[in-house]
């Protein structure tokens, strides 16, 4: 075999990440070469050494015809073993596995799924096959594949390690025509094999062995020059050498050099062409259907009877063009490309047509189908329209919305008819959105809306573009479109539609800072409504009585009824109003819970838009209660989700301003907040831009910019005015105002303004806010009243979870105590603040507590970050879930890892705590509540 001469270096590296594999420890090898240098041939060779050490195979190739088939090369991958009836389906498909069942099966998928659950699952799906016995992935030509399969194989290379898995892909050199995702398998530090041409030597062996050994030096040296040593192209110019019964001597070498390297392609298209027309036809029907397709459909494409057929496809198996007769499979991706120009441009796309309704009558998949309408000429045809819509569906439902684009995309220029215009390019943008691809969604869906011809069209096509503008931050943009939106979809009698479209015009116009009028005609509207779901008003309700002064006690009791039962998804506007509710009744467990929990329904859903908000919320959760450590991670996690523009990056953005302030880097905040919606003097207009303004005032107060500082500060009492709050809510303007009024030197102004806040925080009787404004008060007063105020301060906040307001607090009452003459009291209290910001991850602060001990005489010891506080982000997501009472596997299915970073985050949890099993980690963390609550909320 050409392909496998000078490969023993190659073969033996395949060898023994085989043997480890064997042994249980993954690995991944990719063969990357230009066609023809035997990558091909090296995976079969590895194929039966796996069978032989008794590995399952599972192997599959990338072919350019199927790349728009969501998953093709995963359903190549698993399908043939799947239908082994010694395997126990059960056990194959337990635990997170479960969530891939539909890719292989005929049901219907259902709910529109996520990429990423599909993707543990495939991985959870072959660590559950690999239990029984070692498995090798072979994937040929990846550079080919479907884009989700290659996310996929990303995914699995990334977790190899103590798996009995060995991946080996092929791809072809500078062919990687695939979003950089067969770099990734690069990236994974694979045993990476760059197969290289043939040399001389080994082209004369090969001719000597192939044309007699008397083959003279000049004639092989030609041979060597007009194949360059390629052993595909050595193969097919000594299968036509031989067969045209060339003398290997020195006169016929200058012939053999004439024909050059274009020679070879026209060899085996000048084969092609000598065959019968029933083999040529059989030829041809396979360049268009593909390889391994059965053989009765290649027979009806070619317009023959399977026997004749079947004889078409033994002779060209005999002659070298087709690896296997039935199914037929070209003997070479090459020799396929080849078979494929030989077909006239202009009949392709006939070919195409015919072939996709001869994969309809044989019952394939409509992907498979509409995957050959891809590449007929648009001509108005409703049938093709149906095929490619219904294989958008079904790559939507499978995670995949570039793929479910490429069908629509292809149906809109069809064109579909006019009634269904609108529909397709709603669904075009949605599925662009899906995949934050905001331009090219915001183009598709206002042409959805111009194109819409009738009343329920219109108001579909209304709403798809008002929430993709929310979701873009703009809901002043969305209103008007959902009002409308209402008026067309009355006309049309849909009241369920009509329900959820006057819900999110509800929720929208809370976020807009001038929507109030629009927001209360409606709540009472949709309060009126037969059948409108309770969880949608309550939460509205609750945001409501805490701006109208009413009790906290009832604002919280319609937040957690609304919240009950999970009944407001995170992509609708309806959960935002009670989460916030709860923020600004300081309970943060309860809001960070229902935010987790949103955070995976958005991942198992594939939801990309949400992510940005649901972490904005987390990570301002986070930061209320002083964990600055996991408000980092939610700000760093929620910006790469969330590309510009996106509803959650003002909330994301004002954290990281928060963030750099408090270590003092003033020049990043400043970066943050200069590429947001408020840079410069911006005012805000949406809801979501105030914990960005109270950013951009702190910012000021920090740099010395008082007026503009205040000016901010009143800017933000006037739209929480417009927006209808009158008491306190989450951004303390007032007080900002104040402290604005004071570096000014106006200490009446000042005061005036701590007071009222004070007044409105003891009404509300949430701690933290009354703490807030004594502090303030505080840095306005001397003496006895300053140290009353501050120490009425710390008692309310350690009843609470803001543990770094804590800090800043005693901080404050340590100056104090220092310049009273009391050293002894104040080195123990900088002490616990220096303890608590070292805590809470804020190095700056504990320094300067330290710093503040050395005034006040003695030797401060750096303060140890010990027990719960010191476990990472990471660690605290993983010590929740094992006190949950999950297994490793559990956890690592929940969290998409592997199971043996589990087991390292585990090691640590055990270390850093003290504790030596689940029982007392478990024991631990329930009678450490409180400081678990302070330390992040595991």
């Amino acid at each position: 075999m050409a392909e496998l001469v000078e490969r023993d270096a190659e073969m033996r590296a395949l060898t023994r990440l085989l043997v480890s594999a064997q042994g249980g420890e993954g690995g991944l090898a990719v063969l990357d070469a230009g066609p023809g240098l035997g990558k091909t041939a090296l995976l079969r060779n590895l194929r039966q050494s796996a069978a032989d050490r008794g590995f399952v195979v599972l192997s599959a190739r990338g072919a350019e015809l199927e790349r728009e088939f969501a998953f093709g090369v995963v359903r190549q991958l698993f399908e043939p073993v799947l239908a082994r009836e010694d395997l126990d389906h059960g056990e194959l498909f337990r635990g997170a596995a479960g969530a891939t069942r539909s890719l292989f099966g005929a049901e219907d998928p259902g709910t529109p799924g996520s990429l990423y659950p599909l993707l543990n699952g495939l991985y959870w799906l072959l660590v559950n096959l690999s239990e029984r016995t070692p498995v090798v992935v072979l994937v040929d030509d990846a550079q080919w594949a479907d884009l989700p399969s290659l996310q996929f194989l990303g995914f699995l290379v990334r977790r190899l390690e103590s798996l009995r898995v060995l991946v080996a892909a092929t791809v072809r050199h500078a062919e990687h025509g695939d979003h950089g995702l067969v770099d990734d398998l690069l990236a994974a530090d694979p045993t990476l094999l760059r197969l290289r041409n043939l040399s001389a030597a080994a082209v004369t062996e090969l001719v000597r062995r192939e044309l007699g050994s008397e083959a003279h030096d000049d004639f092989c040296a030609a041979c060597y020059a007009v194949t360059g040593g390629n052993p595909l192209f050595v193969r097919e110019l000594l299968r036509e050498l031989a067969a045209d019964d060339v003398r290997p001597d020195a006169e016929r070498a200058e012939a053999v050099v004439a024909a050059g390297p274009d020679a070879i392609r026209w060899h085996v298209a000048a084969r092609v062409r000598r065959q019968p027309p029933a083999v040529r036809a059989v030829v041809r029907a396979v360049a268009v259907l593909g390889d391994e397709v059965a053989l009765p459909v290649v027979a009806e494409q070619a317009d023959l009877t399977v026997p004749e057929a079947a004889s078409a496809a033994q002779t060209l198996t005999g002659q070298g063009i087709f690896e296997s007769a039935d199914p037929p499979a070209f003997v070479h991706a090459v020799v396929g490309d080849v078979a494929r120009s030989l077909i006239p441009a202009g009949e392709r796309g006939v070919d195409h047509e015919r072939a996709a309704a001869v994969l309809r009558r044989a019952g394939a998949s409509v992907t498979q189908v509409a995957s050959h309408l891809l590449r007929t000429t648009p001509a108005g045809i409703p049938d093709r329209v149906g095929s490619l819509t219904a294989a958008a569906l079904r790559a939507f439902q499978h995670g995949s919305p570039e793929n479910a684009a490429v069908f629509l995309d292809r149906a809109r220029v069809e064109p579909p008819d006019s009634a269904l215009r609108a529909e397709i390019s709603r669904q075009l943008g949605n599925c662009r959105a899906h995949h934050l691809a905001t331009a090219d969604a915001e183009n598709h869906l206002r042409e959805a809306l111009a194109l819409a011809q009738d009343s329920r069209q219109r108001g579909l096509c209304a709403y798809s573009l008002a929430r993709f503008r929310n979701a873009c931050g703009a809901p002043r943009e969305a209103i008007p479109l959902l009002v409308a939106a209402l008026d067309d979809l009355a006309e049309a009698g849909e009241p369920a539609l009509l329900l959820e479209v006057e819900g999110e015009l509800i929720g929208m116009a809370r976020a807009d800072l001038a929507g109030r009028d629009v927001l209360l005609r409606h709540l009472d509207s949709f309060a009126a409504r037969e059948g409108r779901p309770d969880a949608v008003l309550e939460s509205q309700w609750s945001a409501e009585a805490l701006l109208a002064g009413r009790p906290a006690d009832e604002a919280l009791a319609m937040a957690r009824s609304a919240l009950a039962g999970d009944a407001l998804p995170p992509e609708r506007c309806g959960l935002w109003a009670a989460v916030n509710t709860l923020m600004v009744l300081d309970h943060l467990d309860e809001a960070e819970r229902r935010m987790l929990r949103a955070l995976d329904t958005v991942v198992d859903r594939g939801l990309l838009f949400p992510v940005g908000i649901v972490r904005g919320f987390l990570a301002r959760i986070a930061l209320q209660r002083g964990d600055l450590a996991q408000a980092e991670e939610h700000v760093e996690l929620g910006t790469a989700a969330a590309p510009a523009p996106n509803i959650g990056l003002p909330l994301l953005e004002s954290t990281a301003v928060h963030l750099h302030l408090e270590q003092g880097r003033l020049r990043e905040a400043q970066a943050v907040l200069d590429k947001g919606v408020l840079s410069g003097d911006r005012a805000p207009t949406a809801s979501v831009h105030m914990w960005l303004l109270e950013a951009r005032t702190r910012l000021r107060l920090a740099r010395g910019e008082h007026a503009d500082a205040l000016a901010d500060a009143v800017l933000g009492g006037q739209s929480h005015e417009r927006w209808g709050v009158s008491g306190v809510w989450d951004v303390p303007w007032r007080l900002l105002a104040a402290e604005a009024h004071r570096e000014a030197g106006r200490h009446t102004e000042a005061v005036a303004l701590a007071e009222q806040q004070l007044r409105l925080a003891r009404q509300l009787a949430v701690p933290r806010h009354v703490a807030t404004a004594l502090r303030a008060l505080a840095g306005l007063a001397d003496g006895t009243d300053r140290h009353r105020w501050l120490t009425e301060a710390v008692d309310l906040l350690q009843r609470g979870q803001g543990r770094l307001d804590l800090a800043h607090t005693l901080a404050e009452l340590s100056e104090l105590q220092l310049r009273d003459g009391d050293r002894g009291t104040a080195r123990a209290t900088a002490g616990r603040a220096a303890e608590l910001a070292a805590e809470c991850h804020a190095p700056r602060l504990a320094e300067r507590l330290r710093t503040g001990q050395a005034r006040g005489g003695g030797r401060p010891r750096r303060p140890r970050v010990a027990g719960l506080p010191a476990l990472t982000p990471s660690e605290r997501r993983v010590a929740r879930l094992a006190r949950e009472a999950l297994t490793n596997r559990e956890i690592a299915e929940r969290l998409f890892v592997s199971e043996k970073t589990v087991e390292a985050h585990l090691s640590r949890v055990f270390r850093k705590l003290g504790v030596r099993s689940r029982t007392e980690l478990a024991t631990q963390l329930t009678a450490s509540d409180g400081t678990l609550k302070d330390a992040g909320s595991l």
